[in-house]
């Protein structure tokens, strides 16, 4: 094959290091072939539509004649028609055939106006508005992004503040409590200290009157004097090493667990919730509405959450106090236990308890003291104090009680109301009949 007087070889051939001349030209792969190389190139399947012409001329007029597509269908064939109603291309008999009903266009005379008319403007509008909006788009994935690293911020700190604030209260009634185990320590080895010095002391005593004893062994009359006047001085050892004897005791305790507070942390699966809130995209801000003026609805005051009972004591004794729960253990020495707490108590005050174990004795009691009062006394066994015992009797400043209600029990809330008083408010109570006034017990039956 010559084109334009120069000699034009396989281009497949020149690769196997042949030199045959080329029968012609693959339109598609722009590649000079001779019969035998481009019969084996139409057999891969991706080059069944491929054509084989005679000269680079013909090809660049059949380009410049014809710039269109092949059909799907017929790969050999080139798109000429177009059916707006179906809105496809397609060859001249692919469309005859299909589209017999149908308006179709030829693609050539269509061509000449399609750059100016509107369809063509509006594809191009469209085009460009969806460019800008993806442009959009990707700035506010860029946005989320770093919202979703602040959120992440933010609830990690959270979650580190609140596992702060759990442990700080458990270190501070921890704290509390090993306090109180320090303190009886304190005491009983003051106690002891002082018994082992007087013991000391009594050692020495009896020490020097057996020297005596055994220094005037061979002296019976001197021996029997001393043993006279030195009798009086013996029952005296005798009645101190009674007194050591008796006060060497110390005060036996142990700690007895909060159930309720271990329940609690052993039936809490996890430490919070992840509360997902609705997003507000920048599109939901500008589509939103402008609501319509009105008056706001009148706030409702948020009840002020009352301090801890640790923070509010005035006194504690002999008590474990973990949150709002007060606990108390028995000893052996029958010594009361009292809490005292700090707020005063006015018109319309109320507070209760409820009972969740009624001890040994089942000796609980509620009710109103002054702020000195005597810590080994129960409410209403001392001067200006009423108190409401678990035994149902009511104490008015007395040891001495009167029925009032039922026996308390285990589950059963006791509780304790100012509702009016007959004196004046800065005063507690002084009369039975000011205190049934106040209201001061009520058991509620769970």
């Amino acid at each position: 094959m010559e084109v334009s007087g120069r000699k034009v070889f396989c281009k497949p051939c020149e690769e196997s290091e042949l030199s045959t001349r080329a029968d012609g030209l693959c339109r598609e792969c722009k590649e000079h072939m001779c019969k035998i190389c481009f019969d084996t190139h139409k057999k891969w399947k991706l080059n069944r539509g491929h054509t084989l012409i005679n000269s680079d001329v013909t090809v660049a007029k059949k380009e410049k004649a014809e710039d269109l597509e092949k059909c799907d269908q017929h790969f050999s064939e080139l798109i000429k028609f177009y059916c707006p109603q179906h809105e496809q291309v397609g060859r001249g008999d692919c469309m005859i055939l299909e589209h017999k009903t149908c308006k179709v266009e030829y693609i050539p005379d269509k061509a000449r106006v399609f750059k100016s008319s509107q369809e063509f403007k509006t594809m191009v509008q469209g085009a460009e508005k969806y460019l800008s909006e993806a442009k959009e788009i990707s700035s506010s994935i860029k946005k989320n992004k770093k919202q979703a690293l602040y959120i992440n911020e933010k609830f990690l700190k959270d979650v580190n503040m609140f596992q702060e604030e759990l442990i700080s209260h458990v270190n501070k009634v921890t704290n509390a409590i090993l306090k109180q185990g320090e303190n009886i320590k304190m005491k009983d080895m003051k106690s002891m200290d002082v018994l082992e010095k007087e013991n000391e002391d009594l050692i020495i005593e009896i020490s020097r009157l057996t020297e005596m004893f055994e220094t005037q062994n061979d002296q019976p009359q001197k021996l029997f004097v001393s043993s006279v006047l030195q009798r009086p001085k013996l029952n005296q050892l005798r009645e101190q090493l009674d007194s050591i004897q008796g006060r060497n005791k110390i005060e036996s305790y142990e700690f007895q667990r909060n159930n309720s507070l271990g329940r609690s942390v052993k039936d809490s699966k996890q430490l919070g919730s992840v509360q997902r809130i609705k997003p507000r995209n920048e599109t939901d801000v500008k589509e939103e509405i402008k609501p319509k003026e009105r008056t706001p609805p009148p706030q409702v005051p948020v009840v002020k959450k009352p301090q801890p009972l640790l923070d509010r004591q005035l006194i504690c004794r002999n008590i474990a106090v973990d949150g709002e729960y007060l606990s108390y253990t028995d000893n052996g020495n029958g010594e009361i236990s009292l809490y005292v707490d700090k707020k005063y108590v006015s018109i319309g005050s109320y507070f209760e308890v409820e009972i969740l174990n009624i001890g040994q004795r089942g000796t609980i009691a509620i009710g109103l003291v002054p702020e000195n009062y005597p810590e080994n006394h129960l409410p209403g066994c001392g001067k200006r104090s009423i108190g409401y015992h678990a035994n149902g009797l009511l104490y008015n400043g007395s040891g001495s009680g009167k029925k009032c209600g039922p026996k308390c029990n285990v589950g059963d809330r006791i509780g304790c109301g100012i509702i009016n008083t007959l004196g004046s408010e800065t005063e507690i109570c002084h009369t039975e009949q000011d205190l049934l006034l106040l209201g001061c017990t009520q058991r509620v039956k769970k």
